[in-house]
């Protein structure tokens, strides 16, 4: 089958400095049998073995879609599979009516604010065959507002290639990792607040942030960082995938402490992959992505946090433990094998192929 994946606007599927989306992309698309192109604009740093289609981004926004919609018609796909952004994908979609497609969310859909707001994103969602999120936390959040859905929606949860994250249980420093984005919904400040409690009591452990689009929440995430104490604090800014592997190989445990509802939660599955204990909000999918694997806090604040750190750093065994559990599981279930047969038997019954 051919298959048309299109990519939103401003992504270029970077090989060196992918966003979780285009990770996600990726992984499911190493060794598929399909024959499967990413179409993206300009601009990346390096390529892969992906095949690619390059949209020159130049122009406004109707001049740029023409230009999207002429390069995948060229390519003349079985199926054609629009990633996250629904605005300009509907209209990409509508000049491709006769062939089969889907939106592939990687988020929550927002609850319509007012009857226009639904009538509008009901309007928009006409020109999509069916919708895929990436979990069923978020598919069912998506069949609240909107069920007349129901019988075209799916849930494929995001996969790990553990084998790239690779990291020894046994062999940890004494070290507490965040990844993930430099904003307020990521639970940074109630961290950092856990963590001027936590690193004075242990001087032993240290702490590293690892930030990205630091620009855009710059000035806040700094005054959460400045709480901390700076000889036990790494703090590295919009790092090349690489430099995130390297860090949570050594980390002996992860926080993953999102205050809003997580689609899935990609950066614990890489956690659990690279051997770390992991400490969950467990908001929207993160319980998807860890189940009984995680140690999860009742609620996001510095105190809970705080409890949840000691707990682990106070206790070997249930550190090892449950690196060691975590580990497992996401090499047993959240495998690229596996979560590849089940997109691929969706896209077959979407296409009809």
């Amino acid at each position: 089958m051919k298959i048309a994946i299109v990519l939103p606007p401003g992504y270029t599927f970077c090989a060196v400095e992918p966003n979780s989306i285009e990770t996600v992309i990726r992984t499911l698309s190493v060794g598929s049998t399909d024959e499967i192109r990413v179409f993206c604009e300009t601009g990346a740093k390096a390529r892969d073995d992906i095949p690619v289609t390059e949209i020159d981004p130049g122009g406004n926004r109707l001049v740029r879609r023409k230009r999207m919609i002429g390069a995948v018609k060229a390519f003349a796909p079985d199926y054609v599979e629009f990633h996250q952004h629904a605005i300009s994908a509907s209209a990409i979609a509508g000049a491709l009516k006769a062939i089969p497609n889907s939106l592939y969310r990687h988020n929550y859909v927002k609850k319509p604010k007012h009857l226009i707001d639904r009538w509008r994103n009901v309007w928009r969602n006409r020109s999509f065959d069916s919708f895929i999120f990436v979990s069923e936390a978020a598919k069912a959040n998506f069949l609240g507002n909107y069920p007349q859905y129901a019988g075209r929606t799916y849930a494929v949860a995001n996969p790990i290639d553990a084998s790239l994250w690779p990291g020894d249980p046994l062999a940890k420093g004494k070290t507490i990792i965040f990844s993930g984005r430099a904003a307020p919904e990521k639970g940074l400040a109630p961290l950092c607040d856990a963590l001027t409690e936590v690193l004075p009591r242990h001087p032993d452990w240290k702490a590293v942030l690892v930030l990205n689009r630091f620009g855009v929440h710059g000035d806040w995430a700094q005054a959460q960082i400045d709480k901390l104490p700076a000889t036990q604090l790494t703090v590295l800014k919009d790092q090349p995938l690489d430099a995130v592997k390297a860090q949570m190989k050594s980390a002996a445990v992860a926080v993953v402490p999102s205050i809003w509802e997580e689609p899935f939660g990609l950066v614990a599955l890489e956690a659990h992959a690279a051997g770390c204990a992991v400490v969950s909000s467990g908001t929207g999918g993160l319980r998807e992505a860890s189940s009984d694997h995680a140690l999860y806090v009742a609620e996001v604040t510095g105190s809970a946090l705080s409890e949840a750190l000691e707990r682990l750093i106070g206790d070997d065994e249930l550190r090892v433990t449950l690196a060691q559990s975590g580990q497992a599981f996401v090499v047993d279930v959240h495998t690229r094998e596996h979560r590849a047969i089940q997109l691929h038997q969706v896209r077959m019954g979407i296409a009809r192929v």
